[in-house]
C-alpha cells in the first residue's frame, strides 16, 4: 500500500486549507458555514452526490452554558448555608438541583434548558460513493467541522493537578449537600437551634462555626475548578478535529477510485459536534435511510497521538459502542498491520473524558463506534485537546496514513462479506 502516502498528503493539505483559509469555527459561525462550503467543494470532485443541511442549534448552551449553570446554582447554595432555621436546607436542594443539571445536560445532552440560550445555523456536509452493483450493505465515515472554544484545564501538564481539583470540586459538592441537612437535624433538637448569631434573614450557629470555613476553602477550590472549564478563544481545531474530516475523505477519494461492489459509503463532516453533537443528531433524525443495514466509524482527534484507542465505552456520555464495528476495525488494524508493521500501537478500552457523534448513532440503535488517538502526556486526553495549540504543526503525517491504512482495509474487509 505505497499509495496510501499519497492520500496522508491529501488529507494533510485539506487541514492546512482549512486553517490557512478560514481559521477557528465555532457552531453556527461564518466560519463553520464556508468551511462546509469548501468541504461540499471537495465532495463534489470525488462523490457520486453530495449534499449540505442546515440545522437550528444552540452553540451557547454545550458545555459551556452548562457550566455557568450549574456554577451559579452551586454559588447560590454556598451563601444559602446560613439562611435562617429552617431555610439552610435550600442549600442541600440547590446542590442537587446543579448535580442533576450536570447529568442530565452535560452527560445524556437532554437539551432541556436551551430555551435560556440564543438560536443559531449550522450545517452538515456530506457526499455519497456509490458501489458498482447492488448496494448491500453502507458505511457512514465521518469527522466533523466546527472546532472548540478553549478548555483551560487542558493546558495543565499531566493528570494530576486537574484531578485533584476535580475531587475537590466534587467534595465541595458533597459537603454542601450533606452539610445543611446535619445542620437543620441539629437545630430542630433544640429550643435555641445552636444559633450564636441572629441576623433575621441569616444565621450564624455553633456547627457553621467548624465547617462553614471549610466549606468557605472548597467553594474557592470549587471556583477555580469551573474557571478552568471555560475560555474565550475559538481554537483552530487541526487535530479536532479537522483529522478526523480529512481521514474520512481520504479513504472516500480513494474508493472513488477503487469501487466497492455492495458497499455504499458516505463520506461525512458534521456542523456542530463540539456543542453537544448536534449535527449528528440531526443527520441520523433526517436520514433513517442512509443507516439501513449500516456500519458507522467516527474519526476523532487522529492526526496527533501515541496511542489509538478503539472506544468500547465512553464514560461522558455513558455509550456503549458496537462490538460489530469494534472487531471488524480490529481486523482491519491488523490486516494493515501485516503490511506496515511500524503502525501506531492500538488497544481496545474505556475513555473517561471526551466522545464523539458515534454516541448519537449508537443511541438511535445503530452500529456505530469511534476511534480517538491519545497523548502521550496526558493519557486520557488527545494531543493539545481544546487548547489554542491545536494547530497544524502538531499533525503527524505518518499518522494520517497509518489510520487511512487502517480504515481502507477496515471497509475492504466489510466489502469481502458484504459481497
Amino acid at each position: 500500500m505505497d499509495f496510501v502516502g499519497e492520500f496522508a498528503e491529501y488529507s494533510y493539505s485539506l487541514i492546512e486549507k482549512i486553517c490557512n483559509d478560514i481559521g477557528p469555527r465555532y457552531s453556527s459561525s461564518q466560519e463553520e458555514k464556508k468551511a462546509n462550503l469548501l468541504l461540499k467543494d471537495e465532495l463534489s470532485k470525488f462523490c457520486d452526490e453530495t449534499n449540505i443541511e442546515e440545522f437550528e442549534t444552540r452553540p451557547n448552551l454545550y458545555p459551556q452554558g452548562i457550566i455557568r449553570i450549574t456554577f451559579l446554582i452551586g454559588g447560590l447554595a454556598f451563601f444559602s448555608i446560613l439562611l435562617a432555621y429552617p431555610f439552610s436546607i435550600i442549600a442541600s436542594i440547590l446542590v442537587f438541583i446543579s448535580v442533576l443539571v450536570l447529568f442530565f445536560e452535560l452527560m445524556l445532552i437532554k437539551g432541556w434548558a436551551k430555551f435560556l440560550f440564543r438560536k443559531g445555523t449550522s450545517s452538515n456536509v456530506y457526499g455519497i460513493i456509490k458501489p458498482s452493483e447492488e448496494v448491500k450493505c453502507r458505511i457512514l465515515l465521518e469527522g466533523h467541522t466546527d472546532s472548540a472554544i478553549q478548555m483551560r484545564i487542558s493546558t495543565i501538564k499531566g493528570d494530576s493537578i486537574a484531578t485533584f481539583l476535580l475531587i475537590m470540586s466534587l467534595t465541595y459538592n458533597l459537603f454542601s449537600f450533606i452539610y445543611p441537612i446535619v445542620k437543620i437535624i441539629l437545630q430542630s433538637q433544640t429550643s435555641d437551634h445552636y444559633v450564636l448569631y441572629d441576623l433575621t434573614v441569616f444565621q450564624w450557629t455553633k456547627l457553621d462555626l467548624f465547617c462553614y470555613p471549610v466549606v468557605f476553602v472548597l467553594f474557592l477550590l470549587n471556583i477555580t475548578t469551573f474557571s478552568l472549564f471555560l475560555g474565550n478563544k475559538v481554537v483552530m481545531g487541526a487535530n479536532d478535529n479537522l483529522s478526523g474530516t480529512a481521514v474520512a475523505f481520504a479513504v472516500g477519494k480513494y474508493f472513488s477510485e477503487n469501487k466497492l461492489k455492495n458497499v455504499e459509503l458516505i463520506i461525512a463532516s458534521m456542523g456542530s459536534e463540539e456543542v453537544g453533537e448536534r449535527g449528528a443528531h440531526h443527520f441520523v433524525k433526517k436520514h433513517p435511510e442512509l443507516f439501513e443495514n449500516s456500519l458507522s466509524l467516527v474519526f476523532e482527534c487522529v492526526g496527533a497521538g501515541v496511542e489509538l484507542l478503539l472506544v468500547e465505552f465512553d464514560f461522558m456520555h455513558l455509550a456503549k459502542y458496537s462490538s460489530e464495528v469494534i472487531s471488524k476495525f480490529e481486523k482491519g488494524y491488523n490486516r494493515y498491520k501485516e503490511i506496515d508493521s511500524n503502525i501506531i500501537p492500538m488497544r481496545i478500552g474505556r475513555l473517561i473524558i471526551g466522545s464523539s457523534d458515534a454516541n448519537v448513532y449508537t443511541k438511535e440503535g445503530y452500529e456505530a463506534a469511534f476511534i480517538i488517538i491519545l497523548d502521550e502526556n496526558t493519557k486520557h486526553r488527545p494531543v493539545q485537546w481544546h487548547t489554542i495549540n491545536d494547530t497544524l504543526e502538531f499533525i503527524d503525517k505518518k499518522i494520517l496514513q497509518d489510520i487511512i491504512g487502517i480504515s481502507i482495509c477496515f471497509v475492504e474487509q466489510i466489502e469481502n462479506n458484504c459481497s
